[in-house]
């Protein structure tokens, strides 16, 4: 079983040997990662974006101070820790290299470190990319043999996305989530032989639905005109005869109102109209994966929802949790 470098550190085999990539990004300070998100964009080449995001909660005054002093660490030796980093993701592609026989690199490699105030954690960032992480067919990306007997680790993250214009025709094991082109999956999983597997291809060139309806518009704004236009050359404004049948149909917009797209919402209200449909409480995390916002976006938005006084927000172990004034109990 590979236990990937990038989520703990260290490798650990069941079959061929592998070499020990060493301790993982936190083991130089006293603070442990509670989370690890893995996010990675396939391009068309084969390539992949990475972004490793280790969360660390800060609920006590001693582990704010603990990741202010990792910030301040990191920022005065980013050198150090990016050459550590690299080391241990060099021997993990090392390790795919010879498994798919695909030369890859790690490339651009980079650090940053965040504290989010309002959800109470701070983050360790480190982004590369990767090159021929993936195998290509013509036009079609196959991705997931470079993570053969990748596990992924409680309360960690995957996801996967693939590039505009691509659609996933297969994805494998069947992730937890699926969001507009991106899967994710909720750890702990192991994900065997094969790694987490998406495959991917351009999609269909046939017209889609938005431009059918849209010509269909366009006929039928023309079709009108051309009535109206004959309907005037023929004295269309002429009264019918007193007792004539009209043809007249009864409107069908006597309904109340539809409700309005989300196109129409302030940011705020759709976060308004989620915890309304959820019976006024639901997790803040929730808000971000139902309108597919980063964390960052979702907390400002929670922030101004808070400041005017429309949700009241308290901590449910390690996470927020929003609640309609009318039903708080705080």
């Amino acid at each position: 079983m590979l236990l990937a470098a990038v989520a703990s550190g260290s490798v650990v085999a069941d079959g061929p040997a592998h070499s020990e990539l060493g301790s993982e990004t936190f083991a130089q300070t006293d603070v442990d990662a509670d989370r690890i998100v893995l996010a990675l964009a396939l391009q068309a080449d084969g390539s992949a974006t990475w972004e490793v995001s280790y969360r660390v909660e800060l609920a006590t005054e001693n582990e704010t101070a603990a990741f202010e002093q990792l910030q301040s660490d990191i920022e005065a030796n980013t050198s150090t820790y990016l050459s550590a980093f690299r080391d241990r993701m060099d021997r993990t592609a090392g390790t795919a290299e010879n498994a798919t026989g695909r030369s890859m690199a790690i490339e651009n490699l980079t650090v940053e470190t965040d504290t989010e105030q309002l959800q109470g954690y701070g983050t360790v960032t480190y982004r590369f990319q990767w090159t021929n992480f993936a195998a290509t067919d013509g036009d079609t990306i196959q991705a997931g043999d470079a993570l053969a007997g990748f596990f992924l680790e409680e309360d960690s993250r995957l996801t996967v996305s693939w590039p505009d214009g691509y659609e996933a025709d297969s994805v494998s094991p069947e992730p937890d989530e699926r969001r507009d082109q991106t899967v994710v999956w909720q750890g702990p999983i192991e994900f065997g032989a094969d790694g987490p597997q998406v495959v991917a291809s351009p999609a269909s060139s046939f017209p889609t639905l938005a431009v059918v309806v849209a010509a269909g518009l366009v006929i039928g704004i023309g079709i009108g005109a051309w009535k109206r236009r004959t309907r005037d050359k023929s004295g269309g404004d002429e009264q019918p005869a007193s007792g004539a049948e009209t043809d007249t149909e009864p409107s069908e917009d006597t309904g109340p109102e539809s409700e309005p797209e989300d196109a129409l919402l302030s940011n705020e209200e759709r976060v308004l109209r989620l915890l309304d449909e959820r019976g006024g409480r639901v997790k803040q995390q929730e808000v971000a994966t139902e309108f597919d916002w980063t964390d960052a976006k979702t907390s400002q938005v929670v922030k101004t929802l808070r400041e005017d006084d429309e949700i009241d927000v308290f901590r449910l172990g390690r996470e927020n949790v929003l609640v309609d004034p009318d039903e708080s109990e705080l």
